[in-house]
């Protein structure tokens, strides 16, 4: 376990914990800040990385900690075994069962541990996909609003132009209002998300990693939102802006 940033927790009596780098980026957490497990704060001293997906989700704190957060004062929960490289894991772990019987519960494989990375790692791969998907269709949505919005205000806006309009103005004006479109799409877009979040948590399918709302994760939403609006919005824009004057006003 590498600790890229931060220390290792002080002492075993100190409220300290180091945590893993995808669960740090998940709920936006950094040295300095604190996690509340079971009403209690403690706080992000350092944050690791394994390159193991499922190790880098979790944290690291003292036993004395682990065990008041679990309730169990003077015992142990789980144990990890380090092998050799070349050692068989399946005779290990079969050794293992055969010492203590029911007094343990199965070791997972290295195989199992391979599965859930690769699966994490699709998942991973496909929001990102889906995301990006989504922002491509949201562009476009915009280019096609705006463009039946330029085509339908055609003779409004040779008015304009007559009446001394700038091309400028006319740009800003069309831009203003894909801008105010998009962000609209993301308020909603934000609110639908928190509502679906909450109505999976009332199923009863949380994890053991609860979803954080957080500002930031709201801000960037809000500026692909921006970005989405003056990207889409451009082009219609630009075509309004150098509509000529006399065309525009013959249309009917």
């Amino acid at each position: 376990m590498e600790i890229t940033s931060g220390s290792a927790f002080s002492s075993e009596d100190a409220k300290e914990l180091v945590m893993g780098k995808v669960a740090a980026e998940n709920l936006n957490k950094t040295v300095g800040d604190s996690l509340t497990l079971n009403n209690t704060d403690y706080k992000i001293v350092g944050i690791y990385q394994t390159g193991n997906l499922q190790q880098d989700g979790g944290v690291f704190m003292s036993l004395d900690n682990a065990q008041e957060i679990q309730g169990e004062e003077g015992k142990v929960t789980m144990i990890y075994v380090k092998i050799e490289k070349d050692a068989n894991v399946e005779q290990i772990t079969q050794s293992i069962e055969d010492k203590y019987g029911n007094d343990l519960t199965t070791v997972a494989s290295l195989e199992d541990l391979q599965s859930v990375d690769q699966g994490l790692s699709v998942i991973d791969t496909a929001s990102w996909a889906i995301s990006l998907l989504a922002i491509v269709i949201g562009g476009v949505g915009v280019i096609n609003t705006m463009i039946m919005s330029v085509y339908e205000r055609t003779r409004e806006i040779g008015v304009l132009k007559a009446v001394g309009w700038k091309n400028r103005r006319i740009l800003s004006m069309i831009l203003g209002e894909s801008v105010v479109l998009t962000l609209f799409a993301g308020v909603v877009g934000i609110v639908m998300g928190v509502v679906a979040i909450q109505v999976i948590l009332a199923m009863g399918m949380s994890g053991i990693i609860e979803p954080v709302y957080s500002l930031d994760v709201f801000l960037r939403g809000f500026l692909v939102a921006l970005i989405v609006g003056l990207v889409g919005g451009f082009y219609p824009a630009y075509r309004a802006s150098n509509l000529p004057p006399t065309e525009a006003l013959r249309y009917e």
